[in-house]
């Protein structure tokens, strides 16, 4: 049973055993290990291997016992502090030894791992019980569990005729595996808050048609799930009969509510069957402390330099099911209340309710729509991906997928595409730059379809700077991402995310004179000969037009740097995603490389023409220019 530790491999479980000299710790761990008990074995016992093979759960376990005459205090404390369970043996026949415990050991160790509520658990081990009556200290011993929290259980034992011995390694195993501490108040007879936010989600994740039941077919779903084999044909009658005795709320229609749910794992809870619980926890991602860990939200991947995070099928699949779900009069709109419902499991869900009023589209309500609901998963799945990982995994993605690296695509390095002069990219990034009241902002909530009254009510402050929908060009539909971005200072430098755009915009207000000249600026500065597309678009153009206050005039600028002419935005196109910028804006960013003639050929272009055909356009153009 005893071997050395497997190379590679962290330790599971480390068991400290303490007490006082004489007690039998060293002949405990001896006759585990020997299956047999020695009269004469070492004075202390340290680093012993149980390997995993020997328990079900595989886990690795490392057995250490303490010497008051080779360590000192300081060593013992922090022998307690690496410790996984600490057991705490004591002499069974000896009057004063459970006092002596309660005295000392225990505070001991509360000491060491700093308070009362350290979260460790302890083994009390009343030893040399071969030739004693087992009742007699049975009441010392419960009081000493009352008084004490983090006592799992009590054991009697014998190393002397092997009474009890594997027991005692099991339960200290059993206590680190299977913790009752962070999931069941003994005083109180409840479960703990975290333990009760930890099945909520559960529940909530495992009620598919969101009736606030789960009924046969979804608490079957949910056994599968959790322990790999569907309920008994019976189970279902003899669960809700079970329930119903301890719960009265805990049926409704013939199926289970939340708190039949939570009196169903109390039910195991009662029975000391921990592990149930446990398997059920970690199957949806909880460590010990009742919170998802860190593997779980954030699976390990690399992005690429020069690449980006889409939003793959089986991710687009789970979002639009999610919006299904909570879509409860099915209009094809979230309401404020449904929205809220929808992201309630998310840490994040004030955040994204935000997002969600601000950067996608809406109704004039202000309700998400269907396509709304699904650009603001696509915005942030490119903008921050991990946010979008935890997210899936609050929300249960990993429920019926491996894990949220499923629900991604990683694309391919835009240089490449550029070289390769084709994108198999669904998101295109569009920064929007301007001067002050060139009207940036209705511009980028055009494209949610925000009309001039509802975009002035809207500042960075109560939103974030970027706004997404879906273009369609031609036959295909591609995501825009437009971010508006300021500039407070011509000497203010743009930071690499700023300045490594797929299209740019330039906006300027033809009724202010100055206007111009700041875009023409940052061009100059930022953008001239470099491979990004830049489209200069003015604004107001119902306003009476000025000379602009600059060495040349828009249009002879931007054929000068053999840039496309400037787009004019009338106030009919404020508030419509069907213009024919953004159409325009998407078609210069999937095609980079036709960057040095689109100032040859009129704006309307690409939307007059197949790809193809404006392709060939541009082979004939170049063919005539070189000869």
């Amino acid at each position: 049973m005893a071997t050395k530790k497997p190379k590679s491999r962290e330790v599971d479980v480390r068991i400290l055993l303490i007490g006082d000299r004489g007690v039998g710790k060293t002949s405990l761990i001896n006759s585990l290990i020997e299956d047999r008990f020695i009269e004469n074995v070492p004075r202390r016992l340290k680093g012993i291997i149980l390997h995993p093979d020997s328990t079900p759960e595989n886990i690795l376990t490392v057995i250490s016992d303490y010497n008051e005459e080779e360590q000192t205090k300081e060593q013992l404390v922090n022998e307690i502090k690496k410790a996984s369970v600490i057991v705490i043996v004591y002499q069974i026949h000896d009057e004063k030894a459970i006092e002596k415990v309660r005295s000392h050991w225990m505070p001991l160790v509360q000491e060491a791992l700093g308070g009362t509520m350290h979260g460790r658990p302890v083994i009390i081990v009343g030893n040399k019980s071969d030739d004693h009556d087992s009742n007699s200290d049975l009441d010392k011993v419960l009081h000493l569990m009352n008084e004490f929290s983090e006592i799992e259980t009590c054991v009697e034992s014998s190393a002397k005729t092997m009474k009890n011995i594997s027991d005692i390694f099991y339960y200290a195993q059993r206590a680190v595996i299977y913790p009752s501490l962070p999931i069941y108040y003994p005083e109180d007879r409840d479960i703990t808050p975290s333990c009760r936010r930890a099945l909520v989600r559960i529940f909530k994740l495992c009620d598919n048609d969101n009736d606030a039941l789960l009924n046969q077919y979804e608490l079957n779903q949910f056994q599968l799930f959790c322990f790999g084999i569907p309920l008994a044909p019976n189970s279902f009658s003899e669960i809700l009969t079970r329930v119903e005795e301890l719960e009265p709320k805990g049926l409704m229609s013939g199926s289970l509510t939340l708190d039949g749910f939570i009196a169903l794992q109390m039910i195991f809870i009662n029975r000391g069957r921990y592990e149930i619980v446990w398997n059920v926890l970690r199957k949806f991602g909880y460590s010990n402390d009742l919170t998802l860990r860190e593997d779980y939200l954030y699976p390990a991947f690399k992005l690429p330099l020069g690449s980006s995070t889409e939003l793959s099928c089986e991710g687009y699949q789970f979002i639009a099911q999610l919006f299904e779900k909570f879509d409860e009069d099915k209009d094809c709109f979230l309401n404020p209340s449904e929205l809220q419902n929808a992201l309630s499991l998310c840490p994040l869900q004030q955040q994204w309710i935000k997002q969600a009023m601000y950067s996608v589209e809406t109704d004039v309500r202000g309700w998400v729509t269907y396509n709304g609901f699904i650009s603001l998963w696509t915005m942030n799945t490119f903008l921050n991906v991990s946010q979008t990982m935890e997210n899936l995994a609050y929300l249960g993605f990993n429920v019926k997928h491996v894990c949220q690296l499923e629900a991604l695509v990683i694309t391919r390095d835009r240089r490449v595409d550029i070289e390769e002069k084709e994108t198999q990219r669904n998101i295109f990034q569009c920064h929007v730059f301007g001067p002050k009241d060139a009207g940036k902002t209705a511009f980028i909530h055009s494209i949610t379809n925000k009309s001039m009254q509802r975009s002035a009510s809207m500042t960075k402050q109560s939103g974030s700077s970027h706004v997404t929908n879906l273009v369609k060009v031609k036959d295909e539909c591609k995501y825009l991402l437009l971010h508006e971005v300021d500039i407070y200072s011509q000497d203010e430098l743009l930071t690499t995310y700023e300045k490594n755009a797929d299209v740019v915009v330039l906006l300027y207000d033809v009724s202010n004179p100055s206007s111009f000249a700041y875009s023409a600026n940052i061009y100059l500065k930022h953008f001239n000969r470099t491979k990004v597309p830049c489209l200069f678009i003015a604004t107001k153009i119902e306003r009476y037009e000025v000379d602009q206050d600059y060495e040349m005039q828009p249009n002879e600028f931007c054929r000068f740097h053999e840039l496309p002419e400037p787009y004019r935005f009338r106030n009919t196109e404020v508030g419509k995603s069907s213009g024919k910028v953004f159409q325009q804006l998407v078609t210069m960013a999937m095609y980079p490389h036709l960057k040095k003639v689109y100032y040859l050929n009129d704006n309307n272009l690409f939307s007059k023409l197949s790809v193809g055909a404006a392709i060939a356009a541009l082979a004939g153009f170049l063919l005539y220019k070189n000869i």
